[in-house]
């Protein structure tokens, strides 16, 4: 080597010189260097992970939430359905009820109106009974005794009677 201008001792010093610098190099600057690009990396990676976790727990958030929203609206769908069989169940019984109130007022005006016919017939036989016996008495001119004026009466009536329920 000594041929070439090299001497063997000062390359060899030169050569651990050039280690230890290599090796103060590595432990002072390139050691911290790569330890804090570690750690950077890793606290990337756990910002990203947690970022993957959030972004997943917002999808299930807004799953949960639309799966609420359409109970919600399921539940509307109900609440106005059985609001409108409630008001048809009203509007039929109050029909039912108006009905049965009208019947009731026609069945009491019916019996009403039977009794006063019953009542006006009654009373109408009563006038022609005397209006018989009055013509009865100005035809025949005699005094009839009290037998024989309600004999005829009854026979009256009993003749009358067909035409006067017609009537």
């Amino acid at each position: 080597m000594g041929d070439l201008g090299i001497d063997g001792w000062k390359l060899a010093i030169q050569l651990i010189a050039f280690i230890v610098f290599l090796y103060i190099l590595w432990k002072k600057a390139l050691g911290p260097i790569v330890a804090m690009i570690d750690s950077r990396t890793d606290k990337i990676r756990e910002s990203m992970s947690a970022a993957e976790k959030m972004q997943a727990d917002l999808k299930a958030t807004a799953t949960r939430n639309e799966e609420a929203l359409v109970e919600a609206r399921k539940e509307a769908q109900q609440i106005v359905i059985n609001a409108r069989e409630a008001s048809e169940n009203m509007l039929n019984k109050a029909r039912e009820d108006a009905g049965k109130q009208a019947d009731e007022y026609l069945t009491r005006a019916q019996a009403s109106l039977r009794s006063e016919t019953e009542q006006a017939r009654l009373q109408l036989r009563q006038e022609l009974a005397g209006l018989v016996v009055s013509a009865a008495g100005k035809i025949v001119r005699k005094e009839l005794d009290p037998a024989a004026q309600s004999t005829l009466i009854d026979e009256t009536l009993a003749e009358a009677a067909p035409s006067i329920g017609r009537g």
